[in-house]
C-alpha cells in the first residue's frame, strides 16, 4: 500500500542506528546508483534527513537530479521503500545538530559531518512477501550459494566481493530508474552470485509503486553491506528471468564494481582482461 507519508513504524524502522539504509540516486543521463547511508532518519512523517560522509557519487547525483528513493529493512524482515525530492544540504540548524550528535559522525576516525542533506518524502510503500534467510535455505539457496566457490573465475568481480554476495546474512539492495524518472530502491535478499560477473535473484523483488515490474533489459545497481562492516556497488544490465530454486529469478550481468567504504570509498575496483 503506498501512502504520502511515514507512518509510525516506519519513522521507527529508520531510527535504527545499526539497520541497513540505502539512498539511490540517478545522473541526468538516467544511470542508477546506490549507496548504503546508514545515518538516513525520519526528521518527521514527511522528511527524511542524512550526514554527507564518503557520498560523492551520490552527491553529484543529488545536485544535478533530486529524485531519489530510499529502503530500509529491518532484522525482523520489514521493509519500506521511499520515493522522494532532495530539498538541499544544510550546514547549520536543527536537523545538522541532530545527524552531528550521531556516534557515527561524532567518533568518526575519518571525519565529521560536513552537510546534512534533507529529502521531502513523495509517497511511501510497505514491501510485503519479504523471505527470512531460513527460508532461503529451505529453499535450496544453500546449496546455490556453495557453486560461488567453484566456478571458474570469469567477470570483473574480485574474489572478496563475489564472498560478499554469497552470503545470506548480509543486507543487499537493487535499485534501478522507474517509469515516472524515479530511482527505485529496494531490498534483495535472493541475491548471490552465479559467476564473478553475474548476480542472480528473485525477479518479483523489482515490482515498482504501482505492482508492475519493469521491462527488461534494464540498467540497474546493487549495494551490499555486510556485517564486518564492508560495503560495494555493482553496476549493470538486468535481462530476463528464468525459473530457479522455487522462484522467478532475474539476471544482472556485472560491469562495473565500486568499493563503498573506508579506505577507498567510491573506488573502482574492477578485476580487468577477464570478461
Amino acid at each position: 500500500m503506498e501512502n504520502a507519508k511515514m507512518d509510525s513504524r516506519t519513522i521507527e524502522a529508520f531510527a535504527g542506528d545499526r539497520v541497513p539504509k540505502f539512498l539511490a540516486t540517478a545522473s541526468p543521463d538516467g544511470v542508477p546508483n546506490i549507496a548504503p547511508v546508514i545515518s538516513i532518519e525520519a526528521w518527521d512523517e514527511t522528511t527524511l534527513i542524512f550526514g554527507e560522509l564518503m557520498i560523492w557519487k551520490t552527491k553529484a547525483n543529488l545536485l544535478a537530479n533530486p529524485k531519489v528513493g530510499v529502503s530500509v529493512l529491518t532484522d525482523d524482515m520489514n521493509c519500506w521503500t521511499v520515493r522522494g525530492i532532495f530539498q538541499g544540504f544544510e550546514r547549520t540548524g536543527e536537523r545538522f545538530e541532530k545527524i552531528s550528535m550521531n556516534d557515527m559522525f561524532r567518533y568518526n576516525a575519518y571525519t565529521g559531518v560536513r552537510n546534512v542533506g534533507v529529502i521531502k518524502v513523495e509517497s511511501v510503500r510497505r514491501v510485503k512477501g519479504m523471505m527470512s534467510p531460513a527460508r532461503l535455505m529451505e529453499m535450496g539457496y544453500g546449496a546455490l550459494r556453495a557453486r560461488g566457490v567453484k566456478f571458474e573465475r570469469v567477470g570483473p568481480m574480485p574474489p572478496q566481493v563475489t564472498e560478499k554476495f554469497s552470503r545470506v546474512k548480509a543486507a543487499k539492495h537493487i535499485c534501478y530508474v522507474d517509469s515516472d524518472g524515479y530511482p527505485l530502491s529496494l531490498p534483495s535478499i535472493t541475491m548471490f552470485p552465479t559467476a564473478h560477473g553475474v548476480l542472480e535473484f528473485g525477479a518479483a523483488e523489482m515490482k515498482d509503486f504501482t505492482g508492475a515490474s519493469p521491462a527488461l533489459p534494464l540498467r540497474a545497481a546493487a549495494a551490499i553491506i555486510t556485517s564486518d562492516p564492508v560495503a560495494y556497488q555493482i553496476k549493470g544490465t538486468v535481462s530476463a528471468s528464468k525459473s530457479g530454486v522455487g522462484l522467478r529469478l532475474a539476471r544482472l550481468d556485472v560491469e562495473d564494481v565500486y568499493s563503498s567504504s573506508p579506505p577507498v570509498p567510491g573506488k573502482r575496483i574492477n578485476i580487468e582482461n577477464e570478461s
